[in-house]
C-alpha cells in the first residue's frame, strides 16, 4: 500500500498535466469572393448601375457562402483549436469573418504575406490560450534558382510558420503553404513545385533545430500533389510529396499517408467525381510522430458544399 499510493498520485498528476488539442488545414475556395458586396459597397455609392436590388442579391450570396464555411468550422465534431487556411482573403476580411460568422471563436487571426497575384492568401486562426511566440513568414521573399513565370521568387503563397505555446505550455512550430498548382502543368511547372517542396523540407528541418531548442514542427496545407508519381514527375526529378518528405536525417513523417493509401479524398470537387483526390497533407518532424492521432477528413455536413476542398484535422497529445 505504501508503494501504491505514491504511484497512484504520480499517475493522477501526469493525467492532470496531459493536454490534447486539434490542428487542421482548410482550403476555402476563392474565399475573397465571399466579400464581393463589401468590396463593391464604396463603388456602389457612386455608381447608379449598381442598384440596391443587385447589391442585396450580392450580399445574400456572400452571406450564404460565409455561413456554409462558418458552419463547417464551428461544427462541434470539428472546431479546431488551431486552423491554417489557404485561398484566404485579406486581413480585414478574415477579421470580419471571425467576428461576424465565427463569433470571435478565435483570438489570434493572421494573414501571412505572400506572392499571390490573385488575392489568395494563407492564414492562421488560434483559439484563446494559444500564443504566438515567434513568426517566420518571410520565406516568400526567397529567390528561385531559375526564372519562372512569376519572376524571380520561388514560392507562390507561403510558406509561413509560427512558434506556438499551448495553454499547457507545450511549444511547437505550426506551418502552412499553398504549393504551386497543377494549372497548366508541364515539366517546368512540376520542377518548380519540386523546388518549392525541397526548400520547404529544408526549412522545416532548420526550424526543428533552431536555437538548439529542438522544437517539434507540424506542417499542414494544400500541397497540390498526391503521393506517388504522376504526370511529368519522372521527367521533373521526382514525386513532389516524396521530395517534401525528404530522406535520411531530414525525413519527415507523413501523417496523412494512411488516409491517402486507403483511398481517402481531401479535394472533393463538388459533383465532379473525375477530379477527386488527396492533396491536402499533414507532415511532422519524427519527434512529433508519437504525439499525433490518425488524421481525419472532415467530409460531413456542409463541408461538401462550402469548398471544393475538405478540411483535414489531427489531434495532438502533449504533456
Amino acid at each position: 500500500m505504501r508503494i501504491l499510493i505514491p504511484l497512484l498520485a504520480a499517475l493522477a498528476a501526469a493525467a492532470a498535466h496531459a493536454e490534447q488539442f486539434t490542428v487542421a488545414t482548410y482550403n476555402i475556395e476563392n474565399f475573397r469572393e465571399n466579400f464581393q458586396a463589401q468590396t463593391l459597397k464604396p463603388i456602389a455609392a457612386t455608381q447608379p448601375a449598381l442598384n440596391e436590388e443587385f447589391m442585396r442579391r450580392l450580399q445574400k450570396e456572400d452571406d450564404e457562402d460565409n455561413w456554409e464555411v462558418a458552419q463547417t468550422i464551428t461544427d462541434p465534431r470539428f472546431s479546431p483549436d488551431i486552423l491554417v487556411i489557404q485561398e484566404g482573403g485579406t486581413q480585414p476580411q478574415l477579421n470580419d469573418f471571425n467576428s461576424r460568422w465565427l463569433r470571435n471563436a478565435y483570438e489570434t487571426v493572421i494573414v501571412f504575406p505572400s506572392n499571390t497575384g490573385r488575392n489568395q492568401h494563407i492564414g492562421l486562426l488560434m483559439k484563446p490560450g494559444f500564443k504566438v511566440l515567434e513568426r517566420r513568414d518571410q520565406y516568400y521573399l526567397e529567390p528561385d534558382t531559375v526564372e519562372n513565370p512569376r519572376g524571380d521568387r520561388l514560392f507562390a503563397r507561403g510558406p509561413a510558420f509560427v512558434l506556438v505555446e499551448t495553454p499547457g505550455g507545450y511549444r511547437f512550430w505550426v506551418g502552412t503553404n499553398h504549393q504551386k498548382s497543377k494549372s497548366g502543368n508541364d515539366v517546368d511547372v512540376t520542377r518548380w513545385r519540386n523546388r518549392e517542396a525541397a526548400r520547404t523540407n529544408q526549412i522545416i528541418n532548420e526550424l526543428a533545430k533552431a536555437n538548439g531548442n529542438g522544437h517539434d514542427v507540424l506542417f499542414l496545407g494544400d500541397m497540390n500533389d498526391e503521393i506517388g508519381y504522376q504526370e511529368f514527375e519522372l521527367a521533373a526529378g521526382g514525386d513532389t510529396i516524396g521530395t517534401l518528405i525528404g530522406s535520411g536525417e531530414n525525413q519527415l513523417f507523413l501523417a496523412t499517408r494512411r488516409l491517402s493509401d486507403a483511398g481517402g479524398v481531401s479535394f472533393g470537387g463538388y459533383w465532379d467525381g473525375r477530379r477527386r483526390t488527396f492533396i491536402d497533407h499533414i507532415l511532422a518532424t519524427p519527434s512529433m510522430q508519437s504525439r499525433l492521432d490518425d488524421p481525419v477528413v472532415v467530409n460531413w455536413g456542409l463541408a461538401r458544399t462550402a469548398s471544393d476542398h475538405y478540411p483535414v484535422m489531427v489531434r495532438v497529445k502533449a504533456d
